[in-house]
C-alpha cells in the first residue's frame, strides 16, 4: 500500500511509514490506571449479565451497573463521599437499629408501641440493602390492604419507612424519600357510634354507685383519649379552678386545658381524694392499664348497661366523639371545641369526629316540606 502523506511504497502490515513516520495504525489507549484506594471498575465476562460493570473498593462488592458510564460515576460519588463506603451497603435493619438508638429515647412508651408494630411489618425486607429497595416496600402495604387492614395501619408503615428514608438519605445511600411514592388504600369516612342523651342519663346514674362508670362519665365531659386519662397525674387536676391539664399525641394536644363540669365534679373529687400515687386514678379499684380497662372495665359495665350490643361496639373512643357531636349540635364554637378535643384546627372536629344527627337532619329538612309531620 501507498503512505498517505509521502505517497511511497509501503508493506500492507505497517504500523507506521518507514519513510515519513506517518502512524497508520493507532493503539486504543489503556484507560488510566485510578489511584490506589479509589477502587475499580471490572467487566463481567463470566456469562452474560444486565449488569455486567461492577464496582469494587477496598476488596468489597459496591455494585453493578449496566454500563462503563453509570459504574464511573458511581465511583466518582463514592470517592467525593468519603463516608459513602462504609454506608452503601447497610441494610434496612442497619438503618432501623441507627434510627432506633437516637430517635427512641425521645418517645413516649405509645410511640414506642406504634413504630415497633409497624417495624413488624418489615419482617420479608429487613436484610435488603437500602441502596436496593427504593418502592419494594409497596408489597407490605398491598398485603395489609388484602387482610383488610385499616387505612391508619398502612399510614404507619409509610412512617416508618419514610424515617428511614430520611435516615438513608443524610448518609447519601438514596437520593429521595420513596416513601412518597407508595400507594395507600382510599380513607374513608366511618360511621361512629355515639350516646345518646338517654344512654348518658344511664351512665351518670349508674356512677353514683359504680366507680367505671365515674370514670366513662368524666371521659363524656371531657372528650379525652383512653390513656389521656389513665396517665393523668395529679398535678394535672386543679379542683381549684376546676380543670384538667393535660393530654398527649399531638402538639395541640398535649397540655390542654379542660373545663371540669359541674355535672362531673363529684366524680373527678373522688378519685382525687383516694389516690394514693401521683396518678388521678391511682385509688381505682379496677385496672388502668389501657386495654384491660377496656376489656375488664369499660366494656361489661356498657354490656351490663345495655348501651353496647353487636350493632353498636361503643369503643372508649365514643365518648370522644360523643363530647364533638354533642357540643357541636348545642351550638360550643368550632375553636373551643377543636382546642377541648387536642386538634389543631376544626376540619378535623368536623370531618373525622362529628357525627350526623339524624333526628336533627329530619327536623331540618322537614322545613322543606310543609306538609312533613
Amino acid at each position: 500500500m501507498n503512505c498517505p502523506k509521502c505517497k511511497r511504497d509501503i508493506p500492507d502490515d505497517a504500523a507506521l511509514c518507514c519513510y515519513c513516520g506517518k502512524v497508520l495504525i493507532r493503539k486504543e489507549r489503556k484507560r488510566r490506571k485510578r489511584p490506589n484506594g479509589t477502587g475499580c471498575i471490572r467487566k463481567m465476562i463470566d456469562r452474560p449479565r444486565r449488569k455486567p460493570y461492577r464496582v469494587e473498593k477496598s476488596g468489597k462488592r459496591m455494585g453493578d451497573f449496566p454500563s462503563m458510564e453509570a459504574a464511573q460515576q458511581f465511583l466518582d460519588k463514592l470517592n467525593g463521599k468519603r463516608r459513602l463506603a462504609d454506608t452503601i451497603n447497610l441494610t434496612l435493619q442497619d438503618l432501623y437499629d441507627i434510627w432506633k438508638e437516637k430517635d427512641y429515647p425521645k418517645m413516649t412508651d405509645k410511640g414506642k408501641e406504634t413504630y415497633d408494630l409497624a417495624w413488624s411489618k418489615f419482617e420479608s425486607v429487613k436484610s435488603l440493602k437500602m441502596r436496593d429497595i427504593t418502592t419494594t416496600i409497596q408489597p407490605l402495604v398491598d398485603s395489609e390492604i388484602a387482610k383488610g387492614r385499616s387505612r391508619s395501619t398502612q399510614e404507619k408503615i409509610r412512617s416508618m419507612y419514610s424515617l428511614l428514608c430520611q435516615r438513608a438519605m443524610e448518609l447519601d445511600i438514596i437520593d429521595r424519600n420513596y416513601a412518597q411514592f407508595l400507594s395507600l388504600s382510599e380513607q374513608k369516612t366511618v360511621k361512629r357510634d355515639v350516646f345518646t342523651e338517654d344512654e348518658i342519663n344511664l351512665v351518670l346514674a349508674d356512677a353514683a354507685v359504680n366507680e367505671t362508670s365515674k370514670i366513662i362519665a368524666i371521659f363524656l365531659y371531657t372528650g379525652f383519649r383512653l390513656q389521656e386519662l389513665l396517665d393523668m397525674p395529679m398535678s394535672g387536676v386543679d379542683t381549684q379552678r376546676w380543670v384538667f391539664i393535660g393530654g398527649e399525641k399531638t402538639e395541640a394536644g398535649k397540655n390542654r386545658v379542660v373545663p371540669i363540669l359541674s355535672v362531673i365534679r363529684p366524680f373527678v373529687k373522688y378519685f382525687y381524694e383516694r389516690a394514693t400515687g401521683d396518678l388521678f386514678l391511682s385509688g381505682y379499684d379496677g385496672n388502668i392499664n389501657g386495654n384491660n380497662f377496656r376489656k375488664r372495665d369499660y366494656y361489661p359495665t356498657l354490656e351490663r348497661l345495655g348501651i353496647r350490643t353487636e350493632q353498636r361496639r361503643m369503643n372508649p373512643h365514643s365518648c370522644r366523639y360523643t363530647l364533638a357531636t354533642r357540643g357541636h349540635s348545642l351550638g360550643i364554637d368550632n375553636d373551643t371545641l377543636s382546642k377541648i378535643l387536642g386538634h389543631a384546627d376544626f376540619d378535623v372536629t368536623s370531618d373525622i369526629y362529628i357525627q350526623a344527627d339524624i333526628g336533627k337532619l329530619h327536623q331540618e329538612m322537614a322545613k322543606l316540606d310543609p306538609h312533613e309531620d
